[in-house]
């Protein structure tokens, strides 16, 4: 039991020590101060914002070590073209090619053509579990999980430069640099994150409020 026991018991310890590394670098001080003088974030909140940052860190991490599978990618594509052209052949009807086809499909594989078809269908729409994480993604996902903690604190969430929540965001990422907006090399970077933040929480933020 004691060799089944450990390798959850180490992941846990890992976890727990992202957490803890994230929550040393943050001032929950300044951050409290984005939203007035009095304001005081609860012990859960505080936790919950550390753990989700603590989670965006290590996605960004893998994320950097990560290589792209060119391979895997082609031969889906690959998959995509020929049930696309089986298709067309289908549907032209045409006769000669279907049974040129179809006796070939049938000796090597034992299914009948539109089978083959289905088949490279769903090769060419599986999501590759290879296929890293697009950026953009993983700081919209951080940016639209830190709102939906802000507002169990009914705090104000106004998308404007100056609004208390872009003062928020923005102090965040200073504290953990490139954590909850992209490396930017905008002339105006404030503008720049006012603009992600839109883009990001447009609609999610007006069902919500």
């Amino acid at each position: 039991m004691k060799d089944q026991e450990t390798p959850n018991r180490r992941k846990l310890n890992l976890g727990i020590d992202a957490i803890g590394t994230v929550d040393t670098i943050l001032s929950w001080e300044k951050l409290e101060m984005c939203f007035g003088t009095s304001f005081r974030f609860s012990a859960e909140t505080k936790f919950e914002i550390t753990k989700e940052l603590a989670l965006q860190q290590g996605r960004l991490h893998k994320l950097s070590y990560e290589k792209k599978s060119t391979k895997i990618f082609d031969f889906q594509e690959n998959a995509k073209n020929l049930s696309k052209k089986i298709e067309d052949m289908i549907e032209k009807n045409d006769s000669r090619a279907l049974s040129f086809v179809s006796d070939i499909i049938k000796r090597e594989t034992g299914a009948s053509i539109r089978d083959f078809c289905d088949a490279l269908k769903a090769l060419g729409s599986t999501e590759n579990i290879f296929e890293p994480v697009r950026p953009n993604d993983l700081f919209r996902d951080i940016i639209r999980k830190i709102v939906k903690i802000l507002l169990r604190e009914n705090v104000a969430l106004s998308l404007h430069v100056q609004s208390t929540f872009n003062k928020f965001m923005t102090e965040l990422d200073r504290q953990l640099p490139e954590t909850i907006f992209p490396v930017s090399n905008a002339r105006y970077i404030e503008e720049g994150r006012i603009r992600i933040l839109k883009d990001y929480l447009r609609g999610y933020l007006r069902s919500n409020t």
